[in-house]
């Protein structure tokens, strides 16, 4: 008891004298509102779990409390608990092997900030993030000027031809030697001239051969006279004279030619013909070549530009 009231008297004339308090020591260094000086024993700070920690109504800035639940000290930075085990400042950003959060630490999976724990969403908010959480899933870190936590780009790239060597694919085919064309043009329909005829003439034709017959006729009639001397098996003398009717002897098979007359066709109102342009061989022009053209084969399959990389996760900090 005596020891008691002895130190109690020792704190009093501390602050009495020097507005300042030594445990252990009757100088506490001017710096020091308070020194606990000991070779011995250390200085212990309140201990609770993270629960408790974050149930502290009103947390004064600085205020430090040992969380027996990450076994670290916190300290309260005026707008969230800070680990000072991770030395880590909300959004940092590291990666790592770790498959999930752990220490503050959250993956970046671009899952629901709501999800969070509410000294987390806080932190989130403070950070600009809205919605969900950025998604690292083969993403590169980049500053590129662009909103903070925004993924853009792509791994592949494909190219244009703008891209390519100015390359002229070009070629001449093989000499085929002197060689003409052959061009049959379809048949086309002239135009319609309006009402006229056409006559036709066809060529004489002959008869089919109708075998052994004869002809009968008269000659001359009972008028006829001529003139001369009649001779042989009947009737010799002296013209005039008039011969009967005759029957010609047979002349063999035999056929005889008919010319049909030429026609026209009846007016049949306008009407237009078709013509049948008959096909052309051109001359030869000699031996001569032809131009090509010469296709790059390419099929346009994007190009993978993702280097060789080590899997990992990213997070970032937003504390527990």
């Amino acid at each position: 008891m005596k020891k008691v009231l002895h130190t109690l008297a020792a704190i009093l004339i501390s602050v009495v004298s020097y507005a300042q308090v030594g445990i252990g020591t009757d100088n506490p260094d001017n710096s020091a509102m308070l020194q606990v000086a000991s070779s011995e024993k250390g200085f212990l700070l309140p201990q609770m779990t993270s629960t408790q920690r974050n149930a502290v109504s009103s947390p004064a800035n600085g205020l430090q409390v040992y969380d027996t639940t990450t076994n670290s000290i916190w300290f309260f930075n005026g707008s969230y608990w800070v680990n000072t085990q991770a030395m880590a400042t909300v959004g940092d950003v590291k990666s790592g092997l770790q498959t999930n959060d752990h220490s503050g630490w959250v993956l970046l999976d671009g899952r629901s900030i709501g999800t969070l724990s509410d000294n987390q969403k806080a932190a989130a908010s403070a950070l600009g993030l809205s919605g969900t959480l950025p998604n690292a899933a083969d993403a590169y870190l980049v500053q590129n000027g662009g909103s903070m936590g925004a993924i853009s780009g792509s791994n592949t790239v494909t190219l244009t031809q703008a891209n390519l060597p100015n390359v002229s694919f070009s070629g001449t085919a093989a000499s085929a030697g002197g060689h003409t064309h052959t061009v049959d043009p379809a048949p086309v329909d002239t135009d319609s001239k309006g009402n006229h005829t056409h006559t036709v003439d066809p060529a004489p034709v002959n008869t089919d051969t109708k075998g052994e017959h004869t002809h009968t006729g008269s000659v001359g009639g009972s008028n006829w006279l001529g003139g001369g001397t009649l001779t042989g098996g009947f009737n010799a003398g002296t013209f005039p004279f008039q011969i009967p009717n005759l029957t010609i002897n047979p002349a063999g098979d035999h056929f005889h030619t008919v010319d049909i007359p030429s026609t026209t066709s009846s007016e049949n109102g306008a009407h237009k013909h078709s013509i049948d342009i008959p096909s052309t061989t051109s001359s030869s022009n000699g031996a001569h070549t032809h131009d090509v053209t010469v296709s790059s084969g390419g099929s346009a399959t994007p190009v993978n530009v993702a280097p060789k990389s080590l899997s990992v996760n990213m997070f970032i900090y937003l504390g527990l």
